[in-house]
C-alpha cells in the first residue's frame, strides 16, 4: 500500500515502527476546542471541550456523548478568566481515578463518578493559574503544568494567583515546583519506562522540549528545540509533538523522523485501542483517529 500523502519521512528509520499506509479518520467535527484526550481500557476515549466546560466520550463505533458537565469550572464569577474556562488535560492515576486539569477552578480535580472534586488546589496558599496538562506515574506521583491560558488575556496575575507559570509535582499530598523558567509550560508526558518526564512550550519565543529525571525531578537536558502543545511518547521512546505543522515525530535525541499533516492544528493526542497503537488526535473542532499507526511489536 502507498504511503499516506499527509506523511513526510525525514529519516528512513521512521518506517521501522510506523505503518506508512495509514488512514486518518474523522470521528467528530462539532467541537469548540478539543483537548486533553485519554484512553479508557473499556474501549473508549475521553476528551475535554474547553470553552464548553465539558468532558466527552467517543469511540470509533459510537458518536461523542457528554460524559461530565462543569468539568473545569464551577465558579459563578468568571470575569477574571479567559473564554477557556473548562477542563483541559486528563489522565488516569494508578488506582484508575480520572484526574482533570481545571482551568476555571485553578486546580487538579478527581472525578468521583458524579462530579469532579478538588484534589490539588493550591501552592503557597494561592490557587493555581489554569492547570493545562497532566501525567501520572506508576509510583503515585502526578506531574502537571500551570500556564495562564485560562486567565483573562492569558496573563499572570501574581497578586491573586501563582506569580509564575510552573511545572509541578504532587506526591503524598505535597506540591513541589520543579520548573519555573518556561513562560507557557504546556504538554507533559513520561518515557515508556517512566524514568524521564518531558515538558514543552507552544510559544514561538521558547522552542523547547525539556527533559527531567522523573524520580529526582532534576533537569536533565533540552530534549528538542521545537514547539509543541500536547506531547506523547511511543513504546520505543520516540516523541510525538502536536505542533502547528501537524504531528512531528522525533527520536529521543530530538531529531525529526517524520511529520503527519492534518486539516486542522492538533492540540493533543493519546495512544489507545486494543493494542495501544492507535493515535487519537484532538485538533480544534475535529477529533481524528489513526488506527494502527504503530507497527505491532
Amino acid at each position: 500500500m502507498a504511503t499516506h500523502p499527509a506523511l513526510t519521512i525525514y529519516r528512513p528509520e521512521l518506517t521501522d515502527f510506523i505503518n506508512t499506509a495509514f488512514e486518518i479518520e474523522l470521528l467528530d467535527d462539532s467541537c469548540s476546542f478539543s483537548e486533553g484526550p485519554v484512553w479508557n481500557t473499556e474501549g473508549y476515549y475521553l476528551f475535554s471541550d474547553i470553552p464548553l466546560n465539558s468532558i466527552y466520550k467517543v469511540s470509533p463505533d459510537q458518536p461523542k456523548q457528554k460524559y461530565i458537565v462543569a468539568s473545569g469550572c464551577t465558579l459563578l464569577d468568571t470575569s477574571f478568566l479567559s473564554e477557556q474556562i473548562g477542563s483541559n488535560g486528563l489522565t488516569y492515576d494508578r488506582e484508575g481515578n480520572l484526574l482533570v486539569c481545571q482551568h476555571g477552578n485553578g486546580a487538579i480535580g478527581r472525578y468521583d463518578g458524579k462530579e469532579v472534586q478538588p484534589l490539588i488546589a493550591s501552592y503557597n496558599d494561592k490557587r493555581f493559574n489554569s492547570p493545562n496538562d497532566i501525567v501520572a506515574h506508576n509510583d503515585g506521583t502526578v506531574f502537571f503544568t500551570d500556564p495562564p491560558y485560562g486567565l483573562k488575556d492569558q496573563k499572570l496575575v501574581p497578586a491573586s494567583f501563582q506569580p509564575l507559570a510552573g511545572v509541578y509535582v504532587w506526591r503524598n499530598g505535597e506540591v513541589v515546583l520543579i520548573e519555573d523558567n518556561l513562560h507557557y509550560p504546556n504538554g507533559v508526558c513520561l518515557s515508556p519506562n517512566q524514568d524521564v518526564l518531558y515538558c514543552c512550550s507552544n510559544k514561538p519565543f521558547e522552542k523547547l522540549v525539556l527533559a527531567f529525571d522523573a524520580h529526582s525531578w532534576k533537569f536533565l537536558k533540552i530534549a528538542a528545540q521545537e514547539n509543541s502543545d500536547g506531547i506523547k511518547c511511543d513504546p520505543n521512546g520516540n516523541l510525538y509533538l502536536c505542533s502547528k505543522e501537524g504531528i512531528l515525530i522525533l527520536d529521543r535525541e530530538g531529531n525529526r523522523l517524520g511529520k503527519i499533516e492534518l486539516p486542522t492544528i492538533p492540540a493533543n493526542a493519546c495512544w489507545g485501542g486494543a493494542e495501544g497503537n492507535d493515535l487519537l488526535i484532538t485538533a480544534r473542532q475535529n477529533i481524528f483517529l489513526i488506527r494502527q499507526l504503530l507497527k505491532s511489536r
